[in-house]
């Protein structure tokens, strides 16, 4: 049996069932934005780790070395937000060829100097080797107050699902990218482009949410909505019915979309690489939500029973059942610029 036929995330069901005795006293393990470790009374420690490899999550014809850098902290942080955690210190790992020019180096070191700067993080140590194709891996710390902690698992039927800020600019932004010709304000165009290569955590999101004890489960959206509230449904049982008209997508992604004869909405829904939060929420704390939360956010649906699978309300009325797609890491030809 080859990987593409289980696909990324049928390999790593069967790793956590391989792997189950290997973690028996983290307090989360295999499955979530991270793992999530009881060391010192009172505060979990939270692991996360991401990579970005050349000619698959980026290409250099249009991300410089300080902007991977920078992408390469940032998905990190995203993990770190959506468990509500403080992230605090990290270690990089780089495949490299010895062709490739030293200013690559200190531009990516640029770029995780920028970020970590921004969001109070030390860079203490990693690795190199040498690779053919560049690769860059970090490995993020965090903490969490025991009783903060945000994962997967807990949405129940009946609970609201909400999202933060606006979808679908990151895939708008990688069109731009391979477009050559995009009608599009210039101050538009850069705005989705900058959405792409230089993400911004939310992480006082993820941190208000968390101290207020809001969210059921919550997840940040790297891989797409749909995707992302697939991993939400399997560790929750759950299912979804998800409001087509209440989906936020940012206006110059729909702009742009009508212009390429593109879906807005499909970018929205599968394009992934948004980093904005997705976490589900008993429906007595919108008020809370409504009158307090310093962020936007969104209501576009409702948790359902696991066998209801997940459903798009369309603005008809109807109902059409939801294709559980996004980015799968083992398919044939994954598409430059989306991340695992």
């Amino acid at each position: 049996m080859k990987l593409k036929e289980i696909g990324e995330f049928g390999l790593i069901r069967r790793m956590r069932s391989s792997l189950k005795d290997s973690q028996r006293n983290a307090v989360l393990g295999i499955g979530d934005d991270g793992a999530a470790l009881k060391i010192a009374p009172g505060k979990l420690t939270l692991v996360t780790l991401d990579t970005l490899v050349e000619n698959t999550h980026f290409k250099w014809d249009y991300a410089s070395p300080r902007q991977v850098g920078w992408k390469a902290l940032a998905v990190n942080i995203s993990d770190i937000a959506a468990m509500g955690g403080v992230p605090t210190y990290c270690v990089v790992g780089l495949g490299l060829s010895g062709s490739l020019e030293v200013d690559l180096v200190d531009g990516l070191c640029e770029g995780l100097k920028e970020i970590a700067a921004r969001y109070g993080i030390g860079i203490v140590g990693g690795d190199i080797v040498r690779s053919s194709e560049f690769f860059i891996t970090v490995c993020l710390l965090g903490e969490v107050a025991g009783g903060r902690i945000c994962s997967r698992s807990g949405a129940k039927v009946g609970d609201l699902i909400f999202v933060t800020g606006e979808l679908g600019a990151a895939a708008a932004g990688l069109a731009c990218l391979g477009t050559a010709e995009v009608r599009l304000e210039s101050g538009k165009r850069e705005l989705l482009v900058q959405k792409h290569l230089r993400p911004s955590p939310r992480l006082k999101e993820g941190q208000w949410i968390a101290a207020r004890r809001i969210a059921t489960a919550m997840i940040d959206i790297s891989d797409g909505l749909i995707s992302d509230f697939s991993r939400i449904r399997e560790e929750s049982r759950v299912g979804a019915v998800l409001w087509e008209e209440a989906i936020p997508v940012a206006p110059p992604a729909v702009e742009l979309a009508r212009s390429l004869g593109r879906s807005p909405q499909d970018w929205a829904l599968y394009g992934g690489e948004d980093y904005e939060l997705l976490f589900t929420a008993s429906p007595d704390k919108r008020k809370l939500l409504d009158e307090e939360a310093p962020f936007p956010f969104s209501v576009i649906g409702e948790v359902c029973q696991w066998q209801e699978g997940m459903v798009l309300k369309e603005a008809e009325g109807r109902h059409m059942r939801i294709e559980e797609q996004g980015y799968n890491h083992l398919a044939d030809a994954p598409r430059s610029g989306k991340r695992p």
